[in-house]
Parts: structure tokens; sequence; C-alpha cells
């Protein structure tokens, strides 16, 4: 019998292991087995692997560590029927695209999740480490039955372990920038610093809107991930992707914050937090994040403002893809967690046309469900933002205060990038002819009581529409 294993490390210190088992007649079990050494340590006295790891009281932290039933640390039954990694690893994975393109290089198939792990193990997002080990016949019995039954067993042979796991679907490669400032692969001896978005056939200029998203949510007040474009004369690193005639333009310099020179800086997404899988990214809600923010020592009421401010910024975008998976904790002391700065802003509204909102602002059920489905109100509304609060039990006029004036630094800073972005003269007139009828940026021109200013708006929404005619390939991200 073949068990493959993964010795799993979190900042290069050993905490488990986790092993694919397939019964006689039953179907394959994956399993993470938590060391009875880690387990030992009080939760947050040792670096932290997950939140949803989390015992409810402190003194139930090593029984539920030593669990190995939990749902949390076993395989699930996909959407499409397949075995997948309990939630946390699963979440670990590259989506997508890139998940193809890493599989093609690895010579595996892509829909094994065991082996996609396997594959990114040395480069995962976070701390983490999955890596193959030779543990042997008899700890491997040991792991598999807990000395209950023998076993005869097989030694897994070492797979590929050169991939990078980047989550998301857009065409990407981790590379790192040279003395010259060229973007070159990933070494073995060095991490990859930065992530390189690149141009994609089916959506013209996304590295440059992304940029333009980010520089507006960033003038907004955001807390934003460092970036920059780059010319793709620059990218030394070699790719398989078809990128067309977009080949010849820029792609998106993303600096990753969970690497730094101090070494690897632990992450996790919210559906790593809340123990979703990839697939059901856009469950949840929004209330849910905060009051997990909430709870958090060093997030609290700030984090909560900062979630907000975002949700405020997606809306007037028209980003409906502020899911799970594109809001993460960040714990740059390895034990306390902090709300990782924003990543993966991107206007969908300009390309497929969404006005919607990836996650309910509240729980569903809640009084605000009709609400939610009517995608031409802003999400943030009074009545809306008062039930967020009221369920918060914090004060709802600092909330608003906040949210007005993001509002109005979007209304007096927005319109020059915009109009000077490096986009189509169609996607300009869509993104200004959504700005322009949002409800909060109109209220906040009027507030402003600046007439160069509101004279400037409404000569961007009157230029001619653009003859362009641009048809997305794709229905989603």
């Amino acid at each position: 019998m073949n068990i493959p294993v993964l010795v799993i490390k979190l900042h290069g210190r050993r905490v488990g292991m986790l092993f694919e088992f397939a019964p006689e007649n039953a179907e394959p079990i994956i399993r993470f087995a938590v060391d009875e050494a880690y387990a030992r340590e009080a939760f947050g006295a040792e670096p932290v692997l997950s939140e949803s790891f989390r015992a409810a009281e402190p003194a139930q932290q090593q029984s539920f560590w030593l669990n190995r039933v939990s749902p949390g640390f076993n395989s699930v039954r996909g959407l499409r029927g397949d075995i997948q990694l309990p939630a946390f690893f699963q979440n670990l994975l590259p989506e997508g695209t890139f998940r193809k393109h890493v599989a093609d290089a690895a010579g595996i198939d892509p829909a094994n999740n065991f082996s996609m792990l396997a594959a990114c193990g040395r480069d995962l997002p976070g701390a983490v480490t999955a890596e193959w080990e030779n543990i042997g016949k008899a700890a491997l019995q040991d792991l598999v039955t807990q000395g209950q039954d023998a076993l005869e067993v097989t030694v897994w042979s070492e797979p590929f372990q050169d991939a990078i796991s980047i989550s998301g679907v857009q065409p990407k490669l981790g590379v790192n920038r040279d003395a010259d400032g060229r973007f070159s692969g990933r070494t073995k001896h060095h991490d990859t610093a930065i992530i390189a978005k690149l141009p994609s056939v089916e959506y013209p200029r996304m590295p440059q809107m992304e940029d333009l998203c980010m520089r507006l949510a960033k003038l907004a007040g955001v807390d934003t991930c460092e970036f920059e474009l780059a010319d793709m004369k620059a990218l030394a690193a070699g790719h398989r992707y078809d990128l067309g005639e977009e080949v010849q333009g820029r792609f998106l310099a993303v600096t990753r914050f969970d690497r730094g020179p101090a070494g690897r800086v632990h992450f996790e997404d919210f559906a790593q937090v809340l123990g979703v899988s990839p697939e059901n990214k856009y469950s949840q809600s929004y209330l849910v994040i905060a009051q997990t923010l909430l709870d958090l020592p060093g997030c609290g009421v700030p984090a909560v403002h900062e979630l907000l401010r975002r949700i405020e910024v997606n809306d007037l975008l028209g980003n409906a893809d502020m899911h799970l998976k594109n809001l993460g904790l960040l714990y740059r002391d390895a034990r306390q967690a902090e709300l990782a700065p924003a990543y993966d802003l991107l206007s969908t509204h300009v390309y497929l046309g969404t006005q919607g909102h990836a996650l309910a602002l509240l729980e569903e059920g809640k009084p605000d469900r009709k609400a939610k489905d009517d995608h031409r109100k802003p999400l943030l509304t009074p009545q809306s933002v008062l039930r967020f609060t009221s369920a918060l039990d914090i004060p709802q006029k600092q909330v608003a205060r906040m949210l007005r004036e993001v509002a109005r630094q979007a209304a007096a800073t927005w319109l020059e990038p915009i109009q000077s972005a490096d986009i189509t003269p169609r996607q300009r007139r869509v993104l200004l002819e959504r700005l322009g009828n949002h409800l909060h940026i109109r209220q906040a021109i009027n507030a402003l009581k600046n007439p160069v200013l509101a004279a400037a708006w409404d000569a961007a929404l009157q230029t001619p529409a653009s003859p362009e005619v641009y048809q997305p390939r794709l229905a989603g991200f």
C-alpha cells in the first residue's frame, strides 16, 4: 500500500504530518495529524498555524489538536465529487490558469490535490511548508493506525517540489528583482519576493486596470500592499502562457507581504480562518469577518473600520470579487494576527458588467437580504451600517463619518488618475459612468462644494462614448 506523507512545518518547525490513506473498498482519507510536541504548547505561545485551529477554551487546546477525527483535520468531498484536502491546506493550492501552469511544469494531474500541494510545498503562502520526508515504515504505520493494526506499506517516491503556489486565477509568476532591475525566476536558494501578474488575452489591460484600482484605493485611505507596473521587456523569467499581443505590454509587480528580509511572514486568507473550502469562497458574510477581527487583540475596531473602508471602495469601483480569499490575516510576530494589506482590487464591472458584491454584508436571513440583491443600491447605506454596527456593538457615528470621508476622498482625487491611466477608452468610460452615477460620489461632490471639481466630473461624464467594441471571452475571473 502506497501512503504519501508530507511533513508540515511552520517557520521551519515541524507541527504535524499530512497523509493520504486509501482503506480497502472505501474512499481515500486525507488527514492532518498534529505532532504531540506542538500540541502540548498553549495556543499562541508558539507560532500560530491558523485561527481555525483555535479551541473554544484554552484548556481544551491540547485535546483539540490531538483529536484526529476533527472535521478541520480531515478531507472533505468537493462540490464536483472530488476528495479535497482539509480546508486549511486546500486553500494553499494555486487556482485556475496558474494551477494548470504548475501541474504542467510538475508533470502531475491538476485534479490531484495532494500531489499539487506536494509540488508547491516548499513555496506556499505564509510561513507553512509541506515537504516530503522518508519517515520509515514503522513511523508510518503508527501515524495511520496509531499502533492498532499492522500495515504492509511502501515508501512514497519523492515528488517534484520546485513550484510556487499563488492564489487567484490570473496568469502570474513568482519572481525576484536583480540589481539591474530585471525580474527573474526563483532559484532553489531564494524565496520569491514578487508576484508578477501578467497581462491576459481575455481581459485587455488587466495589469493597468488593477494598478489603477489599487492606486485609487490607496488615495481613499485603504492600506494596500506594495505594487508597481513594469514593462514585459523587464521580465526575464520564462513562462508558458499565451499572452497574445499583450506580451508587448506591461505586468503588475506585487511585492509579497508574506516574505521579508527576516524570512517568511505567516499569512492565512479568510477561507482558511473560517475553515471554508476555496469553492465556497463566496459564502459567509462581511459581518462574520468583522466579528472575527473584533475578537482578535491585534485587530479590533480599527481593523473593522479598515474592512468597511475596503467594502466601500470596492462598491464604488464595481469590484464584485472581494471574497474570503481576497481578505486575510498577517502574523508579523508569528503570534498576533492583524488584517493583511489589501490586494487583488480590480473593477470586475469594467470587464463583466457586474454590479453586485462578493459577500453579503450581514448574515443570510438578516433584514438586509433583499437590499443585498438590489445591486443598484450601495451596499453600505445608513440603514445597513446601523444594523452592521449594532450587531458588533461598535459606535455607528464613527463608521458613518469614516465612510463619508472615503467617498469624499474618492470624489476629490480619483478623476485625474482615471483620465490619465493606460487603459482603453471604453474601460475609462465605463468606470467613470459607474462612479459618476454612484449615489455616494454624487453626495460627496455636493458636500465638497467645489464648483471646479463638480464641473470636471460633469465634463468627464459628457465625453462622447468610444466606438471601441469589446467583448470578454470568459464569463468570470
